[in-house]
């Protein structure tokens, strides 16, 4: 991946600090989580359907479930 598809170590942490202000979201463990920002990353900058999503990213449906969830609770 490059660094338009992947967060700083310096924007992670700042997402991070507001996740954990979330009550009822799931997030995982930390690795996980920062997998799972950069695939929505990912998905956003590039426009392609779910089903694209590079391997390294995660499996394409526990990450769109995820990211259901998270839209759910206005995360």
């Amino acid at each position: 991946m490059n660094s338009r598809t992947e967060l700083t170590g310096k924007q992670w942490e700042f997402l991070y600090r507001l996740l954990l202000l979330q009550e009822r979201v799931y997030f995982g463990r930390v690795e996980t989580c920062r997998r799972f920002l950069n695939a929505l990353l990912w998905i956003l900058r590039s426009g392609a359907q779910w089903g694209l999503l590079p391997q390294s990213l995660g499996k394409w449906n526990p990450v769109f479930k995820r990211f259901s969830r998270w839209c759910t609770h206005k995360v």
